[in-house]
């Protein structure tokens, strides 16, 4: 593969097409490509973005550099999918043209108004002065078309007090208006949530900071987003800066679900309680939408800006993924759970169990699903893959990755009970999912995928094991 250069804020032209499916096609040969996460075709992906069911069909776009493995002028890549486990690469993606977005078109969201899908974005517009913000809207009509609003940007201006790091709207529907949801960074560098509202989701005005307590924002608030769950509202933000706190906040991009009620006419988010929705290294930026059933479906972004490790995936041409997609739902201790989504089912294979008592030694293909349904558990340790290390002593579940995480060290996470895991592993991924999806880990793991195995001692843990390949 001949490798070229381009400007670092080039945006995709007829001409480059040639070039990017051989990139393409290149890509495909990696040995590490996942077999049931959503990749690029080549290049860098991050945030997922424009999430939605629409037109009989889910559409995920996501930010996306096609020319390499590498930060460049970011478009929309778009994917389309019948069941959210099998993605087609669509030719209709978001390109910044224009010169407002001479920069690139960064994240936001899609919601339906009328036949179209309005998909709202930040336009980056950056100057010797730095970054001005503006936000903008494209349609995806029923044809299967994007179009460009030509009144954009829809939103030009730096509300007092706040510098030009403003972006990521979140656009919903309330009470017959439409409201849209900001992060944004403030003068004195924390993190702030900017609300606007709109009757048309064209022309929108400026209604202030929305308070969030006593809640610590860090220095910004980016990717925020809202749903409804019977009587609460679910409130997303992920942030920079937030200090750790003991086993919390141990990444530098920490991605919190809120639980509370959003109060537009006060400006105040009032919080009932708040956690980190995802305790391992490789989960930012979550976006949330509704299917045509009303489930509540997210998908994040598996990696974290500014990690410092070691991606063994860039001399291949191609670096990152999502998560698989999972629903959302509230249990009955009031807790914001996950769980994998029932169409991953569809990708089961061999299928083996036994008791757990009994112990597990068991070789493995690196993709395959493992449920753990334990009766009495006080401690244990189990090694998955070829060095991954999952214990549980004094209250306490510890996954370590210093071995195959090439940076990754460890994360631990307090579990008063355990009575339940379910395991999904990809070729260079590892989602942990801890008592009915109360808790998760994610992380990125790059062993040799030969040789591996699951192991566990006998009479550590009672109840039954399920293992199934991928």
């Amino acid at each position: 593969m001949e490798w070229k250069t381009f400007d670092k804020y080039m945006p995709v032209k007829e001409e480059h097409a040639g070039y990017i499916r051989r990139l393409a096609d290149h890509c495909q040969s990696s040995r590490r490509r996942p077999k049931f996460h959503l990749v690029p075709p080549c290049g860098l992906m991050n945030d997922p973005n424009g999430l939605a069911y629409y037109n009989g069909n889910y559409h995920i776009f996501y930010q996306w550099y096609p020319f390499g493995p590498s930060h460049g002028m970011k478009h929309w890549g778009h994917v389309v999918s019948e069941d959210m486990i099998s993605f087609d690469n669509s030719e209709e993606i978001l390109i910044p043209s224009e010169e407002y977005e001479k920069n690139g078109c960064y994240s936001g969201n899609g919601i339906q108004i009328g036949e179209n899908l309005f998909l709202y974005y930040t336009a980056n517009y950056k100057t010797p002065a730095g970054r001005i913000p503006k936000q903008a809207v494209a349609f995806l009509r029923a044809d299967g078309r994007i179009c460009k609003y030509e009144g954009n940007p829809i939103i030009n201006e730096i509300p007092e007090g706040m510098t030009g790091d403003i972006r990521d709207p979140f656009v919903f529907s309330r009470n017959g208006r439409y409201y849209m949801l900001l992060g944004g960074r403030s003068k004195r560098n924390r993190g702030r949530l900017l609300l606007y509202q709109s009757i048309d989701g064209l022309k929108w005005g400026y209604l202030g900071n929305i308070s969030l307590g006593r809640l610590e924002c860090g220095t910004m608030i980016e990717c925020p987003g809202i749903i409804q769950v019977g009587d609460k509202d679910v409130l997303f933000l992920s942030f920079i800066g937030l200090k750790p706190e003991g086993d919390r906040y141990r990444n530098e991009f920490t991605s919190l679900c809120l639980i509370g009620r959003l109060d537009i006419d006060n400006l105040q988010f009032q919080i009932d309680s708040f956690d980190e929705l995802d305790k391992g290294f490789d989960f930012y930026a979550p976006q949330v939408f509704q299917d045509e059933s009303g489930r509540w479906i997210l998908l994040g972004w598996m990696a974290v800006p500014d990690s410092g490790y070691e991606e063994p995936t860039l001399v291949n041409g191609w670096i990152h993924a999502m998560t698989i997609p999972r629903e959302l739902y509230v249990n009955e201790f009031g807790l914001l759970c996950q769980k994998p989504l029932k169409e991953l089912e569809s990708l089961r294979k061999e299928k083996v169990c036994g008791r757990l008592e009994e112990g597990l030694d068991r070789e493995i293909s690196p993709c395959f699903e493992l449920n753990l349904l334990m009766e009495e558990t006080e401690e244990f340790e189990m090694k998955l893959r070829e060095s991954v290390k999952l214990t549980y002593r004094c209250g306490v579940l510890q996954l370590d990755v210093t071995e195959c995480g090439m940076g990754r060290t460890v994360r631990s996470l307090k579990v008063l009970k355990l009575h339940g895991l379910r395991i999904f592993s990809d070729t260079l991924s590892l989602e942990i999912f801890v008592n009915d999806g109360e808790d998760v880990f994610t992380s990125r793991v790059y062993d040799s995928m030969e040789n591996l195995r699951i192991w566990a001692a006998a009479g550590e843990i009672r109840g039954i094991w399920e293992y199934y390949s991928l």
